[in-house]
């Protein structure tokens, strides 16, 4: 278990932060959006891309680790989303300045969400195990990236709260438009049943590899896909000399539960604060 220190929290902040900002570079490149920025804030990126992504693409992170928010910072987030008639939604990390949270209950935010950071070591030899018997998992990076945007879609369509269409598309198309993401696909009886990637991010301490945008189809969901893939991607990112892996997911839901099994440890829950357009 990996006990997290303020110095890990700031690795995987700042790889969080990394990975947002590259989101929403990919979106504007993919679809040349030019309202989709990053703005870097108090230490972290606040992301505007298409107000009808919601949350998912239109959030504040890996802010205020080494200070506090300042009044002046926040009122100007909260104009730029306003501006979209979006929320302002800030995940905050409980290793995150302490004085943020005076001015974030001053200035009328409210807790609506939490989500997990999870950290796993790559040192351990643990880390490589073999997909269950009938899983073949492909990292053929020509082959998967040509299959990989129909498949994640199809995966994502059918979840306890449904995202629209346009929304998994876009997610699909972003991580096809970076240049630091892997992609990877298992199939069962000769058929993709689930889809992922992994991107890897350069942090002050190194290679950590980010996972992301895992889905499995429907009709082949309960046969240990996710968790296949999940092993498939920590043997890749040891390989690329990554020290560490990191996955965000909501507590308690399915890619949480297979992320533990997979040998991750809960860094820490973040609290989503929000506040409404005046």
């Amino acid at each position: 278990m990996i006990l997290t220190a303020p110095d890990l929290a700031h690795i995987l902040e700042f790889a969080e932060a990394s990975h947002l900002r590259s989101q929403a570079d990919a979106f504007r490149t993919w679809s040349g959006d030019t309202r989709a920025r990053a703005v870097a804030v108090c230490g972290g990126v606040a992301v505007l891309t298409d107000p009808a992504f919601g949350r998912k693409l239109n959030h504040v992170t890996g802010a205020g680790m080494d200070a506090p928010f300042k009044a002046s910072e926040l009122a100007e987030l909260e104009s730029m989303y306003a501006a979209q008639e979006l929320e302002t939604q800030i995940d905050l990390c409980p290793h995150a300045h302490g004085g943020t949270l005076a001015l974030l209950a001053e200035r009328g935010y409210a807790v609506n969400a939490f989500s997990n950071t999870y950290v796993r070591s790559l040192a351990v030899p643990d880390a490589d195990r073999a997909a269950a018997s009938g899983i073949e998992v492909s990292d053929d990076q020509a082959w998967v990236g040509a299959r990989f945007a129909v498949h994640s879609v199809a995966g994502f369509s059918v979840q306890a709260v449904n995202r629209p269409p346009a929304l998994l598309e876009a997610l699909a198309q972003i991580a096809l438009h970076r240049d630091d993401t892997r992609f990877f696909a298992a199939s069962i009886d000769g058929q993709i049943a689930g889809t992922a990637g992994m991107s890897l991010i350069d942090t002050p301490a190194g290679l950590l590899a980010h996972l992301y945008i895992a889905s499995t189809l429907p009709a082949w969901r309960g046969r240990g896909v996710q968790l296949a893939l999940l092993h498939a991607r920590l043997k890749a990112a040891r390989s690329a000399g990554c020290t560490l892996a990191s996955v965000t997911a909501r507590p308690a839901n399915a890619s949480a539960r297979n992320t533990e099994r997979a040998g991750f440890s809960l860094a820490y829950t973040k609290a989503t604060f929000s506040k409404r357009p005046a």
